[in-house]
């Protein structure tokens, strides 16, 4: 068991309850106590995200768990669908319920014809996995219930439009980094977004994603409900880092390549030569400056691989890249650990001339010439202007900008 001074890594729980609660308009039940329903909600606002959707708990005492009684379900799901009367009720179990084995599913099945609402079970919701397992289940969970075929929908071909899969408020600087790929696609290819899986959408929107003519992953938890859409509905997928000048003009490339839309040379030019002009400010900067010029980043699996090559194309070498949750990771060079003990002794110990990491990370006592939280949990920061991003070409310059302004 690892020590933990600030926060363990959010369960999978977690994960499911910030991924549906960015969608408008959904519904959700938990079988649990009524203390871990409001912490969950809680954690939404130090996420910078809102709580959209309609959350209700059940509250148990020891009864409901001695004897595996399940009435206070019961009783909820016919009291939210008679005055609530949503489309959708999401039923899941809190970790002491999922931990003593609730049985979910079959409460759904029983009540299934006694209300209106189409009632969708989550099994998932014990203490075996980090919260990014349960944005993962969720997002699949979405597509398998909720995405509605082009028949159903009365349409008959795809529209010329793009789904965003990764939108999660558990995404550190979400609203900016999505509002930077929407102009990109706007800009160079002159294409409207259709639907943003999660944050912030509706039930309607997620019904009718399957319109779509491409779905575009941000996140490596939506690789999974990507392929899911692509076997389902045909709509082809892209997932290529966005973080930096090459990556961004790869990913450009990479959906000219697969859906044959024209590119507005003209301004994809425009967006390439600003990049390039102050690049070479970067170098010219540290070209003379002989102390530490090394970064450190801690963070999500996407932000650690993408800022890793960010920087790097900067000219600045990256001594340590740690991922803080458990997940698959091929670069070996890559730490995989949440362990607090070992981050604070490698800050303590060494001299960084530039610190990216999460909200915990960047309190933990260090020496570095600039920090920037690039992931979370976060502890103090506010994040409510959409325009600061770390993706696309915008995404370059803010942290060109950043770089620039550091006092050596």
């Amino acid at each position: 068991m690892q020590v933990c001074k600030y926060f363990p890594v959010a369960s999978d729980r977690m994960g499911m309850i910030w991924t549906l609660s960015s969608i408008e308009g959904a519904c959700i039940i938990e079988f649990g106590p009524a203390g871990t329903t409001h912490y969950g909600i809680e954690v939404v606002g130090s996420l910078n995200g809102e709580d959209k959707a309609k959350i209700y708990s059940t509250h148990m005492d020891q009864n409901d768990i001695t004897f595996g009684k399940y009435d206070r379900l019961e009783q909820s799901i016919l009291e939210v669908d008679e005055n609530i009367k949503p489309k959708y009720i999401f039923i899941m179990a809190s970790s002491v319920s999922a931990v003593i084995g609730a049985d979910i599913k079959s409460v759904c099945t029983t009540l299934k014809d006694k209300v209106e609402a189409i009632l969708i079970p989550i099994t998932t919701a014990g203490l075996k996995d980090d919260y990014n397992v349960g944005v993962e289940n969720a997002l699949t969970l979405l597509i398998e219930n909720l995405v509605k075929t082009k028949e159903e929908l009365n349409v008959k071909q795809s529209t010329q439009t793009y789904n965003i899969l990764g939108s999660n408020i558990d995404k550190y600087n979400f609203l900016s980094d999505v509002s930077e790929l929407e102009r990109m696609m706007d800009v160079i290819f002159d294409k409207k977004v259709n639907t943003i899986f999660t944050a912030y959408t509706t039930i309607e929107d997620i019904e009718r994603a399957s319109i779509a003519s491409l779905n575009i992953v941000i996140k490596k938890e939506a690789l999974k409900a990507a392929k899911l859409m692509e076997e389902k509905f045909g709509i082809p997928y892209i997932y290529v880092n966005m973080y930096g000048l090459n990556n961004t003009i790869k990913f450009i490339e990479t959906v000219k390549n697969i859906t044959s839309w024209n590119i507005n040379e003209n301004n994809l030019n425009k967006e390439i030569e600003s990049v390039k002009n102050h690049m070479f400010s970067v170098k010219r900067k540290f070209y003379f400056y002989k102390e530490n010029k090394t970064a450190a980043i801690f963070g999500d699996y996407d932000i650690v691989v993408g800022m890793s090559a960010l920087l790097e194309e900067l000219g600045i070498e990256v001594d340590r890249k740690q991922i803080l949750y458990k997940t698959d990771c091929e670069d070996k060079s890559i730490i995989v650990s949440s362990d607090e003990l070992s981050r604070m002794k490698y800050l303590k110990e060494t001299e960084l001339l530039m610190l990216l990491a999460d909200g915990v990370t960047l309190d933990m006592k260090h020496n570095s010439k600039f920090d920037l939280q690039v992931s979370n949990p976060n502890l103090n920061r506010i994040n409510i202007y959409p325009y600061t991003p770390y993706i696309g070409f915008r995404g370059c310059l803010w942290i060109i900008e950043n770089i620039l302004n550091i006092r050596l």
